[in-house]
């Protein structure tokens, strides 16, 4: 393959791409998941270190599960915004569990390492370490999506089910320090 041509790909996957909310309930097979996986552990990661893992749920009970932690906690919270808010925000995080639906949902996590700041305390450093961290995730999400699109599959970069982030742990059964920075659903289109 000539470098012209391995970017004229590039850039049809890249201009393909878009996200998607609905999902048809056709599984995603296994071996599309690992291959999602396998390219996303491409990923840079800040200061070389990769402090992140990329959780693979296809369990019909845990992803309703995740649907129903960010539902509470969007009730939750839409019941304690001003009243001159609540009807909007309430109508906004509804999409919030458009995942559900998903046969496959892949949250990318990551470890909020702590090293400069140890080194030098008192230096307001941990929020440069966890917006690192944050930043790096977001480089292995877009590997992800890449490859669910380069796989004729369909997915989306969502970040408003993070309100519910430690539910969302809790029941995706993330190790202990890791956070979850996003969550992909991924399958066909419905």
């Amino acid at each position: 393959m000539t470098q012209a041509s391995d970017y004229e790909n590039l850039l049809r996957v890249c201009r393909s791409r878009k996200s998607c909310r609905s999902f048809s309930a056709r599984p995603v097979a296994r071996e599309c998941l690992d291959k999602i996986v396998e390219l996303a552990a491409t990923s840079p990661y800040a200061s070389g270190s990769k402090a992140w893992e990329l959780e693979v749920i296809t369990d019909r009970e845990k992803i309703t599960a995740l649907a129903g932690a960010v539902r509470r906690r969007c009730t939750e919270l839409g019941n304690n915004a001003d009243p001159d808010f609540r009807k909007e925000f309430l109508e906004y995080s509804r999409s919030f569990t458009a995942f559900e639906t998903a046969p496959a949902v892949l949250i990318p996590a990551f470890k909020d390492r702590r090293t400069i700041s140890l080194a030098l305390p008192g230096r307001g450093l941990e929020s440069f370490e966890r917006d690192n961290s944050v930043k790096s995730i977001s480089c292995v999400s877009m590997l992800a999506l890449l490859a669910a699109e380069s796989l004729g599959l369909a997915a989306c970069y969502m970040t408003g089910p993070l309100l519910a982030a430690g539910e969302i742990a809790k029941i995706a059964g993330l190790r202990q320090g890791r956070e979850p920075g996003a969550l992909i659903p991924i399958g066909y289109k419905g």
